[in-house]
C-alpha cells in the first residue's frame, strides 16, 4: 500500500533537539509520580532493593535512585537514554511496567535539567551518560555526555554486582535558584518528599507485601499501605470477578465502619481522607496506576466512602484502558463499562448498608411511632422538603428537667453533655449525602416566638441588674446567638 510513496519526493525533518527535549517537560508529572517511573524501570529490570536518596542544598540539591536490577551495558544505556527508544506496539513481558519508551527521559526531565544514568551490568565497568538541558539548548545538538559530576555518586554501584543509578541534579522544578539557607524552600522541598513516601508505599505496596521488592528512602524501609485493609476486623470482601474474558479480574472491598477501628488503626488507615480514596483501584502487573477515582461511572459521595473496587489488568490491555505515558490515567474500555457500573452499585449499596445501620435514621424520624425508644434528637421534614432537627422533649431526662421548678447548674451542665454526645453526626451526613437539598433549603431564620422572647427579656433584665444601661444592655443581647437574627427583639427589651 506505501508503494505509492516510492518515488515521490521528500525532505527529512529531524525535531530540534532543543525544542523537543522541553517538550518532554510538559508530560505533568509531579515528584510522586516522576519517581515512582524510575521503580518502574527498577522492577523492570529484576532490582529487589531500591534505595532513594535526597539532600538538601539550595539549587545544589540532588536526587539519587539506585537499585540492584540487572544493569546495562553502553549499547543498551544508550538506548535507554535515547527518546523514543521502544515501540509502544511491541508486546512486552509481564514483568515489564514500561511501555513508550520515555519514561526515564519525561520523568526525569520534568523535575531536573541534568539527567545522569550511571550502570554496572554483571561483567562489565561502570559507565555513565548525561542528558544536560542547558547544554543541549545551547548547542541545538542531540549530544548525549559521557560526564559525571562528582564520583560520589558511583559509590553505591562500586559495591554491587550489578545495577543502575539516576541522579538528578539542577532541580529547577523543585528548589530553582533557592539558597541553601532558604528555610521555607527547605520545608517545601521536605514535605514534598513526605508525600513521595506515602505515594510509593500504596502504588507498589503489592510489590511489598510479597517482599518482591524493599525500598528505602534516605535509609528508612518504607511499609505496604493496603488501601483495602484486608487484615482488619469488619472489612469485607463483598464481590470476586472475572470479566472481559478472563482478562480483567475485580474484587470489591467495603471497609469496616470507623467505629470498630482502634485510634492507631484510624491512623493507619487514614480515615481523614475516605472521601477521596473511595472508588475503583487499577492495577496493572501489581503495580497500581489510578486510585480513589468512580472513572465517571458515579460521583463520590459521603454516603459510599467505605466503597474500594480493585481492578487488575495486564499490560497487553494498555491500548484498550488507554494507560498514558505517566502511568496515572486509565479509562475504561466499553466493552467491560457494564460490568463495572454492575459491581459499581453492588459496592456502594454495601457500602451505604454500613452507614444506614449505624446512622440509624429511623430513630430520628418522628413520623415513625411503632416503636418506643426515645433519642435525644429527632428530625422531620416541614413543608418546604428542608429537613428540621430538634431536641425531643419526651426524652426521659429532658422531660423530667423540663418538669422540675428549679434547674440547678449541675443539671444544665448534664444536659449540655447529653446534647453534645448524642449529636446525630453521621445521620446529619448521610441525609445530607441521599438529599443534600433537604438542608440546602433550610431557613437561617426562624419566626420570633415567645420562648425566644422570654428568654432575651430575662438576659437583658440580668445585664441591666448588674449596671449596663438599656442601650448597652441592648447591644449585647444582640451580639449572642441566635438573637442576632432577631432585631425586631428590640421592642420587647424594656
Amino acid at each position: 500500500m506505501l508503494e505509492q510513496f516510492d518515488n515521490i519526493p521528500f525532505q527529512e525533518t529531524p525535531p530540534k533537539a532543543g525544542a523537543l527535549i522541553n517538550t518532554f517537560r510538559a508530560f505533568g508529572y509531579n515528584l510522586r509520580t516522576a519517581i515512582a517511573d524510575i521503580i518502574d524501570n527498577s522492577i523492570s529490570a529484576e532490582a529487589k532493593n531500591i534505595w532513594i536518596e535526597y539532600n538538601w542544598d539550595g539549587a545544589n540539591s540532588w536526587v539519587k535512585i539506585t537499585d540492584d536490577g540487572v544493569g546495562m551495558d553502553q549499547v543498551e544505556l544508550i538506548d535507554a537514554m535515547t527518546p523514543g527508544s521502544k515501540d509502544p506496539n511491541e508486546s512486552r513481558e509481564d514483568s515489564d511496567l514500561g511501555r513508550f519508551g520515555l519514561g526515564l527521559k519525561t520523568s526525569s526531565f520534568s523535575q531536573c535539567k541534568s539527567l545522569t544514568v550511571i550502570s554496572k551490568k554483571k561483567g562489565f565497568n561502570l559507565i555513565n551518560r548525561c542528558w544536560d538541558l542547558d547544554y543541549v539548548n545551547k548547542t541545538g545538538k542531540w549530544n548525549l555526555l559521557e560526564y559525571l559530576s562528582d564520583d560520589v555518586f558511583k559509590k553505591e554501584l562500586e559495591n554491587l554486582n550489578s545495577g543502575t543509578t539516576v541522579i538528578w541534579e539542577k532541580l529547577d522544578r523543585l528548589v530553582g535558584n533557592s539558597n541553601v539557607k532558604n528555610e521555607a524552600a527547605r520545608k517545601v522541598f521536605l514535605e514534598e518528599f513526605e508525600l513521595v513516601e506515602a505515594h510509593l508505599c500504596l502504588v507498589f505496596h503489592r510489590y511489598m507485601e510479597k517482599r518482591k521488592i524493599t525500598v528505602y528512602l534516605n535509609g528508612n524501609v518504607l511499609s505496604p499501605w493496603d488501601p483495602f485493609m484486608k487484615q482488619s476486623e469488619g472489612g469485607q470482601l463483598i464481590a470476586k470477578e472475572s470479566i472481559d474474558q478472563g482478562n480483567v479480574n475485580i474484587k470489591c472491598y467495603v471497609l469496616p465502619h470507623i467505629s470498630k477501628l482502634t485510634s492507631e488503626e484510624r491512623k493507619v488507615a487514614k480515615t481523614e481522607d475516605w472521601y477521596q480514596l473511595q472508588g475503583f483501584y487499577i492495577y496493572r502487573q501489581n503495580r497500581l496506576l489510578l486510585h480513589g477515582d468512580w472513572l465517571g461511572l458515579f460521583s463520590k459521595n459521603e454516603h459510599f466512602k467505605n466503597a474500594r473496587i480493585l481492578i487488575d489488568i495486564p499490560n497487553k490491555l494498555d491500548h484498550d484502558w488507554k494507560i498514558d505515558i505517566k502511568k496515572a490515567t486509565a479509562t475504561p474500555s466499553f466493552s467491560v463499562r457494564k460490568d463495572l457500573v454492575r459491581l459499581g452499585k453492588l459496592t456502594r449499596q454495601a457500602a451505604g448498608s454500613i452507614h444506614r445501620f449505624r446512622g440509624n435514621q429511623i430513630i430520628l424520624d418522628d413520623t415513625i411511632k411503632s416503636f418506643d425508644f426515645q433519642s435525644v434528637w429527632k428530625a422531620r421534614k416541614t413543608r418546604d422538603d428542608a429537613r428540621h432537627y430538634y431536641i425531643n422533649e419526651e426524652h426521659p431526662i429532658i422531660k423530667r428537667l423540663l418538669e422540675k421548678e428549679n434547674i440547678s447548674k449541675r443539671d444544665i451542665k448534664s444536659l449540655l453533655k447529653l446534647i453534645g454526645d448524642t449529636t446525630p453526626v453521621e445521620s446529619i451526613i448521610q441525609f445530607h449525602s441521599e438529599d443534600p437539598q433537604s438542608h440546602e433549603l433550610r431557613e437561617s431564620k426562624f419566626e420570633l416566638d415567645n420562648g425566644m422572647i422570654e428568654v432575651a427579656r430575662k438576659m437583658h433584665s440580668s445585664l441591666r441588674s448588674q449596671g449596663l444601661t438599656k442601650e448597652t444592655a441592648a447591644k449585647q443581647i444582640f451580639n449572642i446567638e441566635p438573637f442576632n437574627q432577631y432585631p425586631e427583639l428590640l421592642q420587647y427589651l424594656n
